[in-house]
């Protein structure tokens, strides 16, 4: 029996039970392959959901803001996938009528599509030949192969794609894509893969030549960049607070978080009310402060953060800011999991 033949059999008998495995409507397959970039799956099917219910098709996000499509999207990092999706629907409205692609050719020109995205809706909508590739299926088919070129050269890339679309059927070449993903992410796992009872004992390379752990080569550790983040968390007599949208090409890119200082380090509660960002608001101040600390971590930093609270007695002017000051209870503002996690600890809950 084949590669292919094992490896489908396997799949029609113990794939996971998805909401979005068995439709063919490429808008829904896009959904979930781009909530499911660096996202567990147990993670983003409640986004799956919620997202559809939201944005039931292509028009309808891309009638919406931006600032509703990151209030949907919020909590589950990468905020860029949501920007690029909202692009991509209006895109796809201008350009296509509201009617999603499926072809492989046509879909890699959009934004935020890649080559993995284009191949998993194309072969599972349109039935084209065409592997997708993604980290399970890297590891897949390097192990099995014995792919042991450096896997951050494009050699160890070239190697996996050619056989990869060698393998791939002439048949349901969407479900062969899902199967080969499917035993990557249930079976020839990163860690502790379950080679006791894998289909492929006897033909798999790497656990013939006790290579299992090696393969497929490891990438170069990323540097983690460190931070140091101070916080105004500003408390209005009226129960408001006071956030600053973020601008620029830094992470939560058009979220809203609390005014910010950033240093080379925490700041005690003198020094910050010594900075300029608190000068103007000193004479407000009818409560101390109260100081949190968290460490938040994210794929390629880590945040060292110190929330300062501060009561105030009347609103003031916080110039060069874009500040407004937004009611908890009633007010739908899309923020950052660290600030929705503070808020939720501190009793202040958006919806």
């Amino acid at each position: 029996m084949s590669f292919q033949e094992k490896i489908l059999d396997w799949y029609s008998l113990y794939k996971r039970t998805l909401p979005w495995r068995e439709i063919d409507d490429p808008y829904k397959v896009w959904v979930s392959e781009i909530i499911l970039q660096q996202t567990r799956v147990d993670q983003g099917t409640p986004y799956y959901y919620r997202f559809l219910e939201t944005f039931p098709d292509v028009r309808s996000l891309a009638d919406a803001s931006e600032q509703s499509v990151l209030n949907v999207w919020k909590g589950l990092g990468y905020y860029s996938r949501a920007r690029n999706m909202h692009l991509t629907a209006q895109k796809v409205v201008e350009v296509f009528y509201g009617v999603f692609p499926k072809d492989y050719h046509t879909l890699i020109k959009l934004k935020g599509i890649g080559a993995y995205t284009a191949a998993a809706i194309a072969s599972r909508c349109n039935n084209e030949k065409i592997a997708a590739i993604d980290g399970n299926v890297n590891r897949v088919i390097a192990r099995y192969f014995g792919v042991s070129d450096d896997h951050d050269k494009p050699t160890a890339k070239v190697k996996i794609a050619l056989i990869s679309n060698q393998l791939i059927p002439d048949n349901h070449p969407g479900d062969y894509n899902q199967a080969v993903m499917e035993y990557g992410a249930m079976v020839c796992t990163p860690a502790l893969p379950k080679c006791d009872t894998c289909i492929f004992q006897q033909e798999c390379y790497a656990l013939q030549n006790d290579q299992v752990s090696k393969l497929p080569t490891p990438k170069n550790k990323i540097q983690i960049r460190i931070r140091y983040f101070n916080y105004l968390h500003l408390m209005a007599p009226d129960g408001r607070v006071a956030l600053n949208k973020r601008v620029g090409n830094d992470i939560w890119k058009n979220l809203w978080d609390f005014p910010l200082i950033e240093a080379e380090r925490l700041f005690d509660a003198n020094e910050l009310e010594n900075s300029e960002k608190l000068k103007t608001i000193t004479a407000n101040i009818t409560g101390c402060a109260n100081v949190k600390d968290y460490i938040y971590k994210l794929s390629h930093q880590t945040l060292n953060v110190r929330f300062f609270t501060y009561y105030l007695s009347d609103l003031p002017e916080m110039a060069g800011t874009e500040l407004v000051w937004v009611n908890p209870d009633t007010d739908k503002v899309p923020v950052p999991r660290l600030i929705e996690k503070f808020l939720l600890r501190n009793d202040i809950f958006f919806e």
